[in-house]
């Protein structure tokens, strides 16, 4: 007879096996493992975030900062401002344009020479803030050139200026932020949409090829629903026709923020999630399931 997973004997024989897991959770379904006493899940880590001075990249720096990692704030502008906020030893703020092989690349140059490593690259740069509705035959060439240098052009770049220093280091995590927007298409807004289609499937090919080229470094995407950062609340027009959208969609009773993001990028950073790849996490409340 099969015992329980949650039976007296089993837990014994759990706690017995993991002894080293103080923070071991039983479950009702079953066993959930979170992390080692004494731990931090990314002690050690050196993580670049681009787009971290302010809103979901932000996030995603805090959350590493209180697991254990040093990270370089990689921005158009406030990064070396939103780095002092963590300190000199733990933070570096560089002033980076993503759609600059230049720019990319002494980025990753300046976070060799501070840390001396990289150990995980979160592609979260974009633009999206202050994008209006517009028919695409309205879509202006410049328009479109400009939101594709950011948003895809963009974790090309950062992605090969970082891949030589992970292969040396042993391999790495690369985490790119597309958008469910993609998963469930929009009218009036192809240019974005697009661009997070294409980073999805950069996401995939990535893994693929680095996987043939046996790197070591594992590429996954997390698509977030309409987010309140504090630049798209402040952008009121924007927000009232995204937040009405979304909210009639969600199917959690509550705006989404950047933590809920930072959530899930920490677990992918992390060895929790070593055997995931090529794969793009929904975050989005429900938005999706929804359709």
């Amino acid at each position: 007879m099969t015992k329980s997973l949650t039976s007296p004997s089993c837990r014994r024989t759990f706690r017995a096996r993991y002894k080293p897991y103080s923070r071991s959770v039983l479950s009702a379904t079953g066993l959930r493992l979170l992390h080692r006493e004494g731990s931090m899940r990314l002690h050690g880590k050196v993580a670049i975030i681009t787009g971290a001075a302010t809103g979901i990249g932000n996030a995603i720096a805090q959350a590493y900062v209180k697991e254990g990692a040093k990270v370089v704030i990689a921005d158009v502008k406030g990064a070396e401002d939103a780095a002092a906020k963590f300190g000199h030893d733990t933070a570096l703020g560089v002033v980076t344009d993503v759609s600059s092989p230049e720019s990319t690349k002494a980025m990753a140059e300046a976070a060799l020479k501070h840390f001396g490593k990289i150990d995980v690259l979160v592609n979260n740069a974009g633009i999206f803030t202050g994008l209006n509705y517009v028919p695409l035959e309205n879509i202006s060439v410049a328009d479109w050139d400009k939101l594709y240098a950011v948003n895809v052009k963009g974790p090309w770049l950062c992605t090969s200026a970082v891949s030589h220093a992970m292969r040396a280091g042993g391999g790495g995590r690369i985490i790119n932020i597309a958008s469910v927007i993609a998963h469930i298409g929009a009218p009036f807004m192809l240019h974005y949409v697009s661009s997070k289609g294409a980073v999805a499937a950069m996401t995939r090919a990535m893994a693929r090829e680095f996987a043939v080229t046996k790197s070591k470094i594992t590429v996954n995407a997390i698509s977030p629903g309409y987010t309140h950062s504090a630049n798209a609340v402040a952008n009121t027009a924007q927000h009232e026709q995204f937040e009405g959208v979304s909210a009639s969609m969600r199917a959690i009773d509550r705006p989404q923020v950047p933590e809920d993001i930072a959530g899930a990028a920490l677990w992918l950073a992390s060895d929790e999630a070593s055997y995931v790849n090529g794969q793009n996490i929904v975050v989005d409340g429900g938005i999706y399931m929804s359709l």
